[in-house]
């Protein structure tokens, strides 16, 4: 089951780059890091939990800088 999980993620990241270039792969990551969690949640494990909130703070982290590098080259 975890590797279809994993496999599932892998097929999110890859999906959202291909249609939308490298701020679809922070989005993937971010869809897959939720995954991860609630898949990491009900299973109880805690290293899947864990690393799946790394990923998502790293892609929330992306995501506000990507919009305020946006904002600061826009004004």
């Amino acid at each position: 089951m975890k590797r279809n999980i994993l496999t599932t993620m892998g097929i999110l990241i890859l999906i959202a780059f291909a249609f939308q270039g490298l701020f679809g792969a922070v989005a993937g990551i971010l869809l897959a890091s939720i995954i991860g969690i609630v898949y990491g949640t009900v299973k109880h494990d805690k290293a899947f939990v864990k690393w799946s909130a790394v990923a998502l703070v790293i892609s929330i982290l992306c995501i506000i800088t990507f919009y305020l590098l946006l904002n600061a080259y826009m004004v």
